[in-house]
């Protein structure tokens, strides 16, 4: 049976998806939920996974850009024929010939064996596995075999996948600041309690962050018309209190999201928000990790940040921008005192 490989819609504003690199090649066996390619959304890039068992028959777009919901691969079994009018599903890209006979046999170039941060960092870098040497078991490359082939490189060149995502991202915050309506609401918030929270937690794993997004997830829900997500014609509530907060990475910003926030912990959701961290940097973000948010927190605390301007990020209504929490002259009732505050930008 047939099982076409499509572009799923990983956020309500993705309008297509870039291919950056494919992990298996045509001819592989391939398992329900196996990682196929690795994809650049308009938020981030996550790796996407195979929609059933079966046999990769065909790549119909190797690398580059492809509407939501087309068609880029085919799943079936040895002998299947894959439909000949899949055209419509390409964008652009690198497109291969789609006929396939029952007859022919379907050919599969020798696997590099690289585990999966060796061939993103590949991706990142532009550089091809093919020609480098492994240095664990079994010749398996590994990242820092392909940083030293980086290295070795003496001619540095952008990738295409570079300067495409970033015009992914440079396209999305245009369209969402011309197409918005931004309208700050600024506070010079007193963070007493918060700064005391801060220096008494037994666990130090916790930070400032963690500290104000659980915050949010327990005060949100009586302000239910912050959490409201535009879907194009009318706002739609928020069924979960789902938080996305904000990650600087390598490729610019991305906002994964910390499912029904309020139903956890202060501890659970510091641990949720450096598992989400470390997978953006990493590059390993999963689809449902960036689906479903209704709000979104970004600190610049961390990095001496006073105050900036957020974007919102679309579909959403609100966001809020924190900067760093200080120690600052206070007068409170004629009285000249030393008080803890932060500026906050809804």
């Amino acid at each position: 049976m047939l099982v076409p490989v499509t572009i799923a819609k990983a956020t309500l504003s993705m309008d297509e998806g870039l291919i950056l690199k494919w992990l298996r090649s045509e001819g592989d066996q391939v398992k329900k939920n196996d990682v196929l390619f690795e994809m650049e959304t308009d938020k981030a890039i996550v790796e996407v996974e195979s929609p059933s068992d079966g046999m990769l028959l065909k790549i119909l777009v190797a690398e580059g850009p492809a509407k939501v919901e087309s068609v880029v691969g085919w799943i079936g079994e040895a002998g299947d024929i894959v439909p000949e009018n899949t055209s419509d599903a390409v964008l652009q890209g690198e497109a291969v010939d789609t006929s396939l006979q029952a007859h022919e046999p379907v050919s599969s170039p020798p696997r590099v064996v690289a585990t999966p941060a060796a061939r993103r960092r590949a991706v990142e870098l532009g550089i091809s596995l093919d020609k480098i040497h492994g240095s664990a078991a079994g010749g398996r490359i590994v990242q820092e075999d392909v940083e030293r082939a980086a290295e070795a490189v003496t001619e540095s060149r952008p990738s295409v996948p570079s300067i495409a995502s970033r015009k992914i991202l440079i396209d999305r915050l245009t369209s969402t600041w011309q197409s918005v309506p931004h309208i700050h609401v600024v506070r010079h918030l007193d963070v007493a309690v918060l700064a005391e929270a801060g220096k008494t937690l037994i666990d130090k794993s916790v930070s400032v962050t963690d500290l104000i997004l659980w915050l949010l997830s327990r005060v949100l829900p009586r302000f239910p018309e912050l959490t409201m997500v535009w879907d194009g014609e009318q706002l739609a509530a928020a069924n979960k209190m789902n938080l996305a907060f904000a990650v600087g990475t390598e490729r610019g910003v991305v906002t994964p999201v910390i499912s029904a926030a309020n139903e956890l912990g202060l501890k659970d959701l510091s641990d949720r928000r450096r598992e989400l961290t470390k997978a953006a940097r990493d590059r390993a973000l999963r689809l449902e990790d960036l689906q479903g948010g209704v709000f979104t927190l970004t600190n610049l605390g961390m990095y001496g940040v006073d105050f900036f301007t957020p974007l919102l990020n679309a579909p959403q209504t609100a966001i809020l921008a924190t900067g760093k929490i200080e120690q600052v002259p206070v007068v409170s009732d004629g009285i000249l005192s030393v008080g803890w505050r932060m500026w906050a930008n809804l």
